[in-house]
């Protein structure tokens, strides 16, 4: 008995993570801070959690597919790819073929939709921070655009703070979703 007095007595409780319900928007104020770590790409850890498949398939021939399969999952590969500079991966992968066919049109290398993007990083961060849950956050509304296509953007408060973009489309192809573009 005294032995586990001994051991309930060197115990301590101490916090690990907190981290407040919608946090993460501007002016939001508790009366406990946040503590948590702020991981290194936060989009991506929070789509890739608790998956029941992997968001990058690595193929036999050496090759990466990346897997799509709700508007969460394509921030992830958006955040991604623009951090680790893959303009390939990106163009062919996460941006749509409807996008890349508009820049053939025009005579442009869809290439530069990633150029652009890339010099924009901080406000698709700052936007999708807004979406910690994707399409599913609750401040977030989600509506039909056209065939397959769908319009995610932030709403009310949310909204606050957003200098250009409040949401993105994305398009349903061959299996994954797509990025069509960013909507002011």
């Amino acid at each position: 008995m005294a032995v586990l007095l001994g051991l309930f007595a060197g115990c301590q409780e101490r916090v690990v993570n907190y981290k407040p319900f919608l946090s993460g928007l501007e002016g939001v104020q508790t009366q406990t801070p946040a503590t948590t770590s702020t991981p290194a790409n936060p989009a991506l850890e929070r789509a890739a959690a608790g998956d029941e498949f992997t968001l990058i398939r690595q193929n036999d021939d050496g090759t990466v597919t990346l897997l799509s399969k709700s508007g969460r999952h394509l921030m992830a590969h958006i955040l991604r790819t623009l951090a680790e500079d893959e303009k390939g991966q990106f163009t062919e992968q996460v941006l749509s073929e409807i996008t890349r066919a508009e820049y053939h049109e025009r005579g442009r290398d869809p290439g530069e939709a990633f150029d652009l993007l890339k010099t924009q990083q901080q406000e698709i961060a700052k936007l999708f921070n807004r979406m910690p849950m994707g399409e599913h956050s609750p401040n977030v509304i989600m509506e039909s655009i056209g065939k397959n296509m769908f319009r995610v953007r932030v709403t009310g408060q949310s909204r606050k703070g957003l200098e250009r973009w409040t949401g993105f489309d994305m398009v349903y192809e061959r299996g994954n979703w797509r990025l069509r573009w960013f909507v002011p």
